[in-house]
């Protein structure tokens, strides 16, 4: 593999986890609500919704750039582990209402953001 894909990726995940960290250190959880998770979930798929809206409209972009911003720093910010534990335990704890809610959220927020990246990318 390349030396310089590799380490795109490789910076991109140290700093994608780096950004996951602090910003899910701020807003971990508001009234049992997982609101850091949301956010990450939805900042990753807002960067790979442009990301993708750039190669979709033909607008170039190198490979290790595209390597560090979507495998690197998304796939290293975005946490479906944490997001699945996180509506386990709300589950458990028998909050229903907020589980469903943690559910939905994350489903259509970042399947929204990613299509506002994509049509941002456009212009």
């Amino acid at each position: 593999m390349n030396p310089r894909i590799v380490l795109a990726i490789a910076l991109g995940g140290a700093l994608g986890a780096l950004a996951r960290f602090y910003i899910s250190g701020i807003l971990p959880v508001y009234r049992d609500f997982p609101v850091g998770t949301l956010l990450v979930n939805s900042i990753a798929s807002l960067i790979l919704g442009y990301l993708y809206g750039l190669l979709f409209w033909g607008i170039g972009i190198s490979a290790e750039w595209r390597l560090f911003f979507g495998t690197g720093f998304c796939g290293a910010l975005s946490t479906f582990s944490t997001f699945s534990y996180e509506t386990f335990s709300l589950l458990r704890e028998r909050e229903y209402s907020l589980a469903l809610l943690n559910i939905s959220a994350n489903v259509i927020i970042t399947i929204g953001l990613i299509f506002l990246g994509f049509v941002l990318a456009r212009r």
